[in-house]
C-alpha cells in the first residue's frame, strides 16, 4: 500500500501561494505592531482585504492542486474566507463594531485548517509537522484570549490579532517550504 504522497504523484501545484499569504499575514501583523494607535480603524480595512486575498489565493490552490485528497478543505476555507471578506468590505462601520468577534472566530477557524495541514503533511512524511500543528494550536489559543477579553479595547486586540498574524503568516511560510520540497521530489521522481 502507497504513501498519500504516491497517491499524488508528488506533483504540487502553486506552493509559492502559500509563501505569498505568509509574506502577507507576516507584513500585516508588522504594521499592527508598529502602529497600534492608527491600527484599529485602518485594521478593519486592511483586515477585510486580506481575508478576501486569502479566499481567492485558497480556492486557486484547491483547484490547483484537486489531487491532494484534502482539496475539500482548502476550497471551504477559500469560499468561507471570500464571504466574510465580501461581508466586511461591505459594511465598515459594522466591521469596527465587532471586528475582535469576527476575527476570533476566523482565526479559530484557519487555527482548525492549519491543524488539518499539519496532519496532512504528517502522512505525507514530513518530519517538522509537529511545528504546523503548534502553530495552528497558537492561533486557536489567541482567538480564546481574543473572545475571553474582547472589550478591554482596541490595543489589546490589535497585538493579539498582530501576534496571530505573524503566527499565521510564519505558519504559511513554512508550509510553502514543505509543498515546495514535496515538488521537487515530485519533479526529480518524474525524470527517474
Amino acid at each position: 500500500m502507497g504513501t498519500i504522497y504516491d497517491q499524488i504523484g508528488g506533483s504540487i501545484k502553486n506552493w509559492w501561494l502559500s509563501l505569498l499569504l505568509g509574506i502577507v499575514f507576516v507584513g500585516v501583523g508588522i504594521w499592527l505592531l508598529c502602529r497600534p494607535t492608527e491600527g484599529y480603524i485602518a485594521f478593519s480595512v486592511i483586515f477585510s482585504i486580506t481575508v478576501l486575498v486569502s479566499g481567492i489565493a485558497e480556492i486557486l490552490f484547491a483547484i490547483t492542486n484537486r489531487h491532494v485528497s484534502s482539496w475539500g478543505w482548502y476550497l471551504v476555507s477559500g469560499i468561507i474566507d471570500i464571504i466574510i471578506g465580501i461581508i466586511l468590505i461591505s459594511r465598515p462601520m459594522f466591521t469596527e463594531e465587532i471586528i475582535p468577534f469576527i476575527i476570533a472566530f476566523w482565526l479559530m477557524f484557519r487555527g482548525f485548517s492549519s491543524i488539518g495541514y499539519a496532519i496532512d503533511l504528517r502522512r505525507y512524511g514530513t518530519r517538522e509537522w509537529g511545528w504546523y500543528l503548534a502553530f495552528g494550536i497558537l492561533s486557536i489559543i489567541c482567538s480564546l484570549f481574543i473572545l475571553w477579553r474582547p472589550l478591554i479595547g482596541a490595543f489589546y486586540v490589535v497585538y493579539m490579532i498582530a501576534f496571530t498574524f505573524l503566527i499565521i503568516g510564519f505558519f504559511r511560510i513554512m508550509l510553502s517550504f514543505e509543498l515546495q520540497n514535496l515538488h521537487r521530489k515530485g519533479v526529480s521522481d518524474k525524470r527517474d
